[in-house]
């Protein structure tokens, strides 16, 4: 069967259109990706939001900033100290959860499980807000 020149004129302009706009897209998040704004670091995010909620006057939004600051140290130390246990108890539940999953469930279980895990070291880079106490 052959098609005619004015048909296949029509399908490769129909098929540049679509051609076009998906690496449009595609462009348009790589671009929206590598020049977006840089967050701002946790704590200040965390003062914002509570500013966004308590409604602060200028002196308590300081005192508060440097409240959180004089604790961070010390958050992190127990967080570091504790890391190690949370990791083991959450790679216990995850497999506890693993044996009773079919084997296609299991699949999208350790996919779901390794998305998580990457989602949390954004987090810990600074990339996000904190994650939902969830098995991961």
């Amino acid at each position: 069967m052959s098609t005619s020149p004015r048909a296949a004129a029509a399908l490769l302009i129909a098929g540049a259109l679509i051609a076009g706009v998906v690496l449009g897209i595609a462009g348009d998040r790589a671009w929206m990706h590598w020049h977006r704004p840089p967050r701002a670091p946790r704590l200040e995010r965390l003062v914002e939001h509570l500013d966004s909620q308590l409604h602060f006057t200028p002196q308590q939004k300081e005192a508060v900033t440097q409240i959180v600051a004089r604790h961070h140290a010390r958050i992190e130390a127990i967080a570091a100290n504790t890391r190690p246990q949370m990791r083991q108890e959450i790679d216990a539940t995850n497999a506890e959860i693993e044996k009773v999953l079919t084997p296609e469930q299991r699949q999208k279980f350790q996919a779901l499980s390794e998305h998580m895990r990457q989602r949390h070291r954004g987090i810990m880079r600074g990339g996000g807000p904190p994650p939902p106490d969830l098995p991961h």
